[in-house]
């Protein structure tokens, strides 16, 4: 396979035809493989690409590699099937290194055996399906290491040479076998050997950590140069490394050659850069060895020293507290009496929970001191263990004696972790391992006695009709103790109050909050506290009975008890009624309310807790009727009505038992109730005139009298102003054309008329007509006579104007609008067939001859002859003379000349 040349071009290339190989015509169909080495085909040339095959063939992977060529001739089925039988090939070794291996590692590495081998365009990859197996080392039976072979991959370790400061490396040969099969052993390369080079990794060593207390220092212990590559130090490391004196932040190391140090020197440096409360100070010093191979890396390793400050001594304050064992608040903190060391520079007090602790030593009761938690997750929040917080009311009357320590870490804080002093046990999880020593110091103190007061009591309930009380015996107590006498009661504000209390006078319930108080010799006092109430007996008052008018039921049912009622109380009475509170308002023009109905309404007021006893009072209600007469009337009469009898407006329903009052005192009011229109008065002449009479029933007390106001408006019109009509009787005028100076009228042919005039006639000489002013209500006024005064021709008017006919003079008969006739209606001139209906005209030509006449139903002159001489003719042009007789009372005939124009 690694030398097949399938294209003829320098160098192999692996591929194979498969045409070529069956010495058959190429072209002949079309070649198929497995899917997963379809891409190694040409289906069309038959070229395979052997390079590509992972796996050499074994005897059991026979027809691995497998291909078909399929023909029209043939379809479906293949015309040849052919298995190609690949040799083993174990690949090309990778070009030596200068050591003589093919690949170099360092022992903390893991190399991929394969990158042992190599490939290139010419150099097919190895088969996979081979085998790797060690064959020796570079030195033999001598080697002191160890090696692992695991499929592929390959790692070593190589031992430490202290006498060879020359690379320590290890040479490792190994041999990579490919299967064979017996059909391809002559051509195949089933084998092929690699060395591996593994370089040992350098090693810096252990550093250790060294903790000192400061007082091992001033006690001059550390006093002295040390040499940091002592084993006491650093253990393990390469000879070839070197302390790195960039890094020493102390001054301590002057090069790299240097390896002495001393604690004290760093020490003094320490104090004078951060005083007395430095806390704790780490400091680290590195060796350096550099690598050995381009394949490993350097390494370092550090030794530190940490210094921890001592703990300076505390104790308790001078005296002895006396403390009640009553007090409040009941807890007391012990930390508050001790003397902490103070320099005048620095405070060396310790207050940090996780290092310190309490633990009571002695006294006859245990006052609940809260010790330190042994984990992170028992401590309970927001609360300061250092305190010594104690419970004074947990014990009895004695002395107490507590110790207080402190664990020396606490001068290092930060670290999440829990320290006791008082754990001796290294292997506590709480022990503290510094090099420092636990302070402690006892803490006493006496607890006193106290005369007992009671207990606490509250929610005591009395009612007002007992007289007093024993305020002593009305306390709880704790079931041991009894309430020593001879205290002190006070109220809220410090009043004093005597023990035997009298209740006072009260409108409601009242609450007492009072204490009692004891007081030793010594001056531990106790005290407690009493509150009660009292209350008020139920007083509903004394009801009574009343009367009310059925149009004015607004009462206040409260406002009718007697006796002082308290008002706590809630109304019930008729129809289901509840009142909201205990005024029980009934308002008729408020529509949120109930309406307040005749019948018993009773107050009642509940017992309470400490009254039990309810009390009620009622109030009787009747309700009275007034007589109904209806709503207000108003009503309109015309003046010339005369009269009206005010009964008569009343509704059918109203009762005739009252009488009209006259409230406007007009005087024109009768005792039967007859208002006559004549006699009311009417100063200023208003035309629509209102009166106001009422109409009053009486009832039975308490309702008010019935009334209703009866409004009555006379409406009484002025009289038209007529001017003296006068026309001319060429006007023709009608009844519509005489001025009037109001805008509704009628006109009427009589003065007792009952029916108005509405033909519109034409006004004729010394008609009478009589007319009358008129509302939208058909109203009148008086008639005012009107006589119509029509001016014969020739005769003047009033102004001096004449009553005058005068026809046009010339007719042009050519459809122009403009005296296209012998016209005898002339807009605001003269209207003939009206003023004169039974006038007669006569038309002649020059000759004299009778050419036209005409009456009131004749058509106008058009410049047609309608005689019988030329009846329907048109007549010429020239000069026509006319004769026009009115035939009407004194009106003479008239006569003329025109010119008829063609």
């Amino acid at each position: 396979m690694q030398t097949i040349d399938g294209d003829s071009t320098p160098g192999p290339d692996g591929i194979i035809n498969l045409y070529t190989e069956l010495g058959i015509p190429s072209g002949t169909g079309t070649w198929q493989a497995r899917p997963r080495y379809a891409g190694t085909l040409d289906q069309s040339t038959g070229n395979v690409r052997t390079w590509e095959f992972l796996n050499a063939t074994t005897n059991i992977t026979r027809e691995e590699y497998r291909f078909e060529l399929f023909t029209a001739a043939c379809g479906n089925t293949p015309a040849i099937v052919a298995d190609l039988i690949l040799g083993p090939y174990a690949g090309e070794a990778a070009p030596p290194q200068a050591n003589g291996a093919n690949a170099e590692i360092c022992e903390t590495d893991r190399l991929d055996l394969f990158e042992t081998l190599t490939q290139n365009e010419f150099i097919p990859a190895p088969h996979l399906n081979g085998r790797w197996e060690y064959i020796g080392s570079s030195s033999g039976a001598n080697f002191k290491g160890s090696f692992d072979l695991n499929g592929s991959t390959f790692s070593a370790v190589v031992p430490k040479n202290d006498d060879d400061r020359s690379t320590d490396n290890e040479i490792f040969e190994l041999r990579y076998t490919v299967s064979n099969t017996t059909d391809c052993t002559a051509n195949s390369k089933g084998e092929t050997i690699v060395k591996v080079s593994v370089v040992r990794q350098v090693d810096p060593g252990t550093g250790n950590l060294i903790e000192i207390c400061e007082e091992d220092i001033t006690a001059g212990n550390w006093d002295t140069d040390i040499n940091l590559n002592d084993d006491a130090y650093l253990v393990g490391e390469d000879k070839e490394g070197y302390w790195l004196s960039e890094l020493d932040l102390t001054g301590q190391l002057e090069n790299e050659q240097d390896s002495i140090i001393n604690i004290r020197e760093i020490y003094d440096d320490l104090i004078a850069n951060r005083g007395a409360r430095f806390g704790c100070a780490s400091y680290s010093f590195t060796y350096f060895v550099p690598q050995r191979s381009a394949v490993c890396t350097e390494r370092r390793a550090s030794v530190s020293f940490q210094i921890f400050e001592e703990l300076r001594p505390f104790e308790q304050s001078p005296g002895i507290p006396e403390l009640c064992i009553n007090q409040i608040p009941s807890t007391y903190d012990l930390y508050n009496l001790i003397d902490f060391e103070d320099d005048g520079t620095n405070n060396f007090s310790y207050n940090d929970d996780n290092y310190v602790s309490w633990r009571q030593v002695s006294g006859p009761a245990d006052l609940g001191i809260l010790t330190q938690p042994n984990s992170l997750s028992d401590f309970i929040p927001d609360y300061d263990y250092h305190l010594g917080t104690i419970n004074l009311n947990a014990g009895v009357p004695g002395s107490y004696t507590f110790e207080y320590a402190v664990a020396p870490k606490i001068n290092c804080t930060g670290a999440n972790e829990i320290l006791d002093p008082f754990v001796t046990d290294s292997l506590d999880l709480t022990f503290d391992l510094t090099p420092c020593s636990v302070l402690s110091t006892l803490i006493t103190i006496e607890l006193l006695p106290f005369d007992y007061a009671g207990e606490n009591t509250e929610d005591l309930i009395f009612c007002n009709t007992d007289t007093s009380i024993n305020l002593v015996s009305l306390l709880d107590t704790n079931g041991r103790d009894t309430i020593v006498p001879g205290g002190v009661w006070r109220d809220s504000i410090g009043n004093p109050i005597q023990n035997e209390f009298v209740f006072p006078v009260i409108d409601s319930v009242q609450r007492f909050n009072f204490t009692y108080t004891t007081t030793t010799a010594k001056s531990c006092t106790d005290s407690a506290n009493l509150k009660f109430a009292v209350y008020k007996q139920a007083n509903a008052g004394d009801g009574t009975d009343i009367t009310l008018c059925s149009d004015d039921l607004n009462v206040t049912l409260f406002d009718l008890l007697t006796q002082t009622p308290d008002t706590i109380g809630r109304w019930t009475g008729p129809f289901g009624y509840e009142s909201e509170d205990h005024r029980g308002v009934f308002d008729a023009n408020n529509t949120m309310l109930p309406v307040l109905g005749q019948g018993t309404y009773t107050y009642l007021i509940e017992g309470n807790e400490g009254c039990p006893d309810s009390d009620q009072a009622t109030v009787n209600v009747t309700i009275i009727d007034p007589v109904p007469i209806g709503e207000d009337i108003f009503v309109s009469y015309c003046i010339l009505d005369g009269r009206v009898n005010l009964y008569d407006v009343l509704d059918r329903q109203t009762t005739r038992t009252g009488v009209f009052r006259d409230i406007e005192n007009t005087a024109a009011l009768s005792a039967d109730g007859v208002v006559t229109f004549e006699q009311l008065p009417n100063p200023n002449n208003e035309v629509n005139k209102i009166y106001n009479f009422q109409y009053v029933v009486p009832n039975l007390a308490p309702c008010d009298e019935s009334t209703l106001n009866v409004e009555v408006t006379i409406i009484d019109l002025p009289e038209p102003v007529v001017p003296n009509p006068q026309f001319c009787i060429l006007d023709a005028k009608r009844l519509d054309d005489i001025e009037v100076d109001v805008d509704n009228f009628n006109w009427y042919a009589t003065l007792e008329s009952d029916t108005p005039i509405t033909d519109n006639p034409i006004l004729l000489d010394n008609d009478v007509y009589y007319i009358a002013n008129v509302d939208v209500d058909n109203c009148e006024s008086d008639r005012v006579t009107v006589t119509v005064d029509i001016l014969n021709t020739g005769e003047r008017f009033a102004n001096g104007d004449i009553c005058t006919l005068e026809f046009q003079d010339g007719v042009s008969p050519d459809n122009n609008n403009q005296n296209d006739t012998f016209s005898l209606f002339v807009e605001e001139e003269f209207n003939i067939p009206e003023a004169f209906p039974d006038f007669n005209l006569q038309i002649f030509n020059r000759y004299g001859t009778l050419v036209y006449e005409a009456d009131k139903n004749t058509e106008e002159f058009r410049g047609e002859s309608n005689t019988s001489v030329r009846l329907g003719d048109d007549l010429p042009s020239g000069t026509y003379f006319y004769i026009f007789n009115p035939n009407f009372d004194n009106n003479l005939p008239m006569q003329g000349s025109f010119y008829l124009a063609r």
